[in-house]
Parts: C-alpha cells; structure tokens; sequence
C-alpha cells in the first residue's frame, strides 16, 4: 500500500518529465529564418517622375484650412422617398404572391430578372449621364 501511494504522489512528476521532450520537440522544428533576406530591396530609378497635372489635385497653399462648409452633391441624384416606397412595395407584393403561392415560381423567375435587367440598365444609363 506504501508503494502505491508512493508512486501515486510521483506520478504528476513522472508525466511532467515523460511530457517534456515532446512538448520541447515542437519548439525545435519552428524556424525564423526561412531563406528569405529580410532586407528590403534596392531601389532602381527608372525614369524621372512626370510633374503632377495642374488641376485641381495638387496642393494649393492659400493659407487657410480647408473647408467643407459648402454644399457637397452627389455625382448624381439618388433615389427619392417615395421612390423607395413604392418600390420596396413592389419588392414585398411579389415576395408574398410567392409565399402564398398565387404567384408560379417560373412568373417569379421572370418577374425578379426583369427587375434585375432594370436596375442594370438603370446603373449603365446613369453612368452614361454622368460621363455626359
């Protein structure tokens, strides 16, 4: 009975050293260097840098801080309140003519790329405007 209490009290030392040349073995396969310089390359100048444009992206030094006190607009206008309305109302008729079923799932089909096809068409002739 002695020796088993014994070896029972020994036990955690005996699995900490059993443990330990596996637990130091993961340490020894990390390596930092991997073959790749840590140095940043040389610089090579190709050619001279042509001069910023003079427009309105360079830095003009009036003395002041900037300021946004302006008006800001958009590129373009955007959609209006009753726009939206109306066409989340549309968006959520067509949703709950499928859930209830009046609505066939080829209709749907249909119906949601023709919307699709819309707001595609919409996004390139906005573009076009704005590029105008």
């Amino acid at each position: 009975m002695d020796k088993i209490r014994f070896l029972a009290a020994r036990m955690p030392l005996f699995l900490g050293i059993g443990a330990l040349p596996i637990l130091l073995s993961g340490c020894s396969s990390f390596a930092l260097d991997d073959g790749i310089p840590n140095t940043a390359p040389t610089a090579t100048v190709v050619a001279d840098a042509p001069p910023p444009p003079s427009g309105p992206f360079t830095k003009r030094q009036t003395g002041t801080y900037p300021t946004f006190g302006g008006t800001l607009t958009a590129a373009n206008s955007q959609i209006g309140d009753e726009e939206a309305v109306g066409s989340e109302a549309q968006l959520s008729a067509l949703a709950a003519a499928r859930e209830n079923g009046s609505v066939s799932e080829a209709e749907y089909q249909r119906r949601l790329a023709e919307l699709r096809r819309l707001a595609a068409e919409h996004g390139r002739d906005a573009e076009a405007a704005i590029a105008n």
